[in-house]
């Protein structure tokens, strides 16, 4: 492997001093009038006014952030979104789109983006969200394992509400619908399903349940007679992070789903739908809940301490790659699955799985010929 190869695929040669942004954007004044909003806050920034320059910039040089249009005059704006979720996992992505929908929302959300921004925006607030991008994951402290909940009792706690003595190997699921038919067809559907099905009319009855019993999943409406849905959500996430969640809501629109998924909800179904559209979604979820490998959460490096920790263990796994062919083909095959043993935050693994040595070189320092060998060829199966 040569040297053409690190070059091609935009390798850092130092440390940037600002963060690098590219727009994907095919309306010239749109783009550069976004362009100067960013360079008087300090930014680097690029400009593509077409999927396949952007493309082509991002074999390049890697950036920090990309800001997407949806529609291109050569492409569809989330199949570069899809590519580059795919081959550059650690990049962050802001959709814009004057052409926002619900469905599309929800579709870039859970390809990963960090947020979606319907034309026309303040600058202001295009802004924001770019800086609110940058903040992610840099605030908080390293978890080790999630937080226990307390056995004392809540206000919401349910009464009178016993276990069940059924089949516990089979999935939970917790429906929030205030609409008793509504409520009761859904339990229906899942029960004849399989499932175990429990159904809560109101949000300080469905956060009852939850404190109460473990769910695998959780259906939640977002108007309720006692609060807002989007903060049952939010309770949810933050004391039971594990159970899964789908928004189903008759007043759909793209704020909405946005902020559902940045909670961390799985999906988001506008009403009405089908029972084969519901079945289908819920099994998804259930899939993705099965399939989850529990694995620390560790924040990304801040003290000098971290850094220096991370430093350790990147080093750590591209000597292990060099010696041990097994430990190679298994963090080629499985990605981040590979990586799981190890202290690392998630831009730390992204970075090793997709050869982003930019970030390697900016946060590790320079490998040696052997570290190297990994990551080219890394980048050399996944060039695009």
């Amino acid at each position: 492997m040569n040297s053409m190869n690190s070059a091609e695929w935009g390798v850092g040669v130092g440390s940037a001093k600002a963060q690098t942004i590219l727009i994907m954007e095919d309306e010239t004044s749109v783009a550069e009038g976004l362009q100067m909003i960013l360079e008087d806050e300090g930014y680097e920034v690029d400009l593509a006014f077409t999927g396949r320059s952007a493309m082509d910039t991002l074999r390049k040089k890697g950036v920090d952030l990309l800001v997407a249009d949806l529609r291109l005059p050569d492409m569809d704006g989330m199949e570069v979104v899809r590519e580059v979720k795919a081959k550059r996992p650690a990049t962050k992505i802001i959709v814009i789109t004057g052409y926002p929908s619900v469905s599309s929302a929800v579709d870039a959300m859970k390809l990963g983006v960090s947020d979606y921004l319907p034309k026309p925006f303040w600058g202001d607030d295009f802004k924001t969200a770019v800086e609110n991008v940058f903040k992610e994951g840099k605030e908080g402290t390293i978890k080790q394992e999630p937080d226990r909940p307390e056995m004392t009792r809540a206000r919401w706690d349910a009464e009178g509400e016993d276990m069940d003595s059924e089949d516990l190997t089979r999935p939970r699921i917790l429906i929030m619908e205030d609409e008793p038919s509504l409520a009761e067809g859904l339990k229906m559907v899942l029960s004849e399903q399989g499932y175990r099905v429990s159904v809560a009319d109101t949000g300080i009855r469905a956060l009852g349940s939850l404190t109460g019993k473990n769910f695998d999943l959780m259906v939640a409406d977002l108007r309720l007679p006692d609060m807002d849905g989007m903060e049952v959500l939010r309770l949810i996430k933050e004391t039971k992070p594990e159970t899964e969640v789908i928004v189903i809501t008759g007043y759909a629109s793209v704020v909405s789903a946005v902020e559902s998924m940045k909670l961390g909800a799985l999906d988001y179904l506008p009403k009405p739908f089908t029972d084969d559209e519901f079945k289908s979604v819920v099994e998804k979820a259930i899939k993705v809940k099965k399939e989850a490998v529990p694995e620390v959460r560790v924040a990304p490096a801040v003290t000098e301490q971290d850094r220096l920790i991370q430093r350790r263990e990147v080093t750590r796994i591209l000597d292990r790659t060099a010696q041990d062919r097994a430990f190679w083909r298994e963090l080629m095959e499985m990605g981040s699955q590979a990586l799981r043993d190890y202290h690392l935050s998630s831009e730390a693994k992204a970075a090793i799985v997709s050869g982003d040595l930019r970030w390697i070189n900016q946060n590790v320092g320079e490998l040696t010929q052997k570290q190297l060998m990994f990551i080219y060829k890394r980048l050399e199966r996944e060039a695009w």
